[in-house]
């Protein structure tokens, strides 16, 4: 009998914690987290993450800072002894690896998949067009929301299997989890975030003058 009744208990607790949110309030949601990203169109933030992979005995963990602006400016640097360093001001995007002194140039406008998948993969941290490239089911949690979000294209479920968010009750993000298409998992926890106004230069790169520059998607 007590084990039954603790059973229960458990079973309330889970469900208070979590309670499924309806299709008109997971609309609702999106738009509040729309309008505050509108209201807050800058955010930086320092990070920890953790990947788990199939071809890895343990989890590789790293940290780093990320900045980004609506619609499309972000910049990401991970610290450590894999440094890296992410950057796009909209136009062109830049990947780093200062330990081989090798910069990887895109220039966005000239492939439609390739814009499509890097305006998907913000759309999990800025919530812009989100409903666009991912169906979306949320649910009420402790002190914030979690979304659920499955790519709705084929392209983009090559990249990512799934996506989920936490953002706790001001709308800010907690963290993310994201699983690959071969099982491997990334899961990303955000930490003192500043919502305030970024330098324009935050998302201009000029690679070192010994570094080797590629553009693997064509001049």
């Amino acid at each position: 009998m007590r084990t039954a009744l603790a059973l229960c208990f458990l079973l309330l607790t889970l469900s208070l914690r979590a309670a499924d949110l309806t299709a008109p309030e997971t609309q609702a949601l999106l738009k509040n987290l729309q309008e505050h990203r509108a209201k807050y169109p800058s955010l930086s933030a320092d990070f920890v993450e953790e990947r788990t992979s199939h071809l890895l005995n343990k989890p590789i963990s790293s940290e780093g800072n990320i900045a980004f602006q609506v619609p499309n400016k972000f910049r990401r640097e991970v610290i450590g002894k894999s440094p890296s360093i992410t950057v796009s001001n909209g136009q062109k995007l830049w990947i780093y690896y200062p330990n081989f002194k090798e910069a990887e140039l895109y220039t966005l406008g000239q492939k439609a998949f390739f814009d499509d998948s890097i305006a998907a993969l913000t759309a999990g941290l800025n919530f812009q067009r989100v409903d666009q490239y991912y169906s979306v089911k949320a649910a009420h949690e402790d002190h914030g929301y979690r979304l659920f979000l499955t790519p709705r294209g084929s392209g983009l479920r090559r990249m990512v299997k799934e996506l989920t968010v936490w953002v706790d009750d001001e709308y800010k993000i907690d963290r993310s989890e994201t699983i690959l298409p071969k099982g491997d998992r990334i899961v990303t926890i955000y930490k003192n975030q500043r919502p305030t106004p970024l330098s324009p230069g935050t998302f201009d790169f000029t690679p070192p003058a010994d570094a080797h520059i590629s553009q693997p998607l064509g001049k």
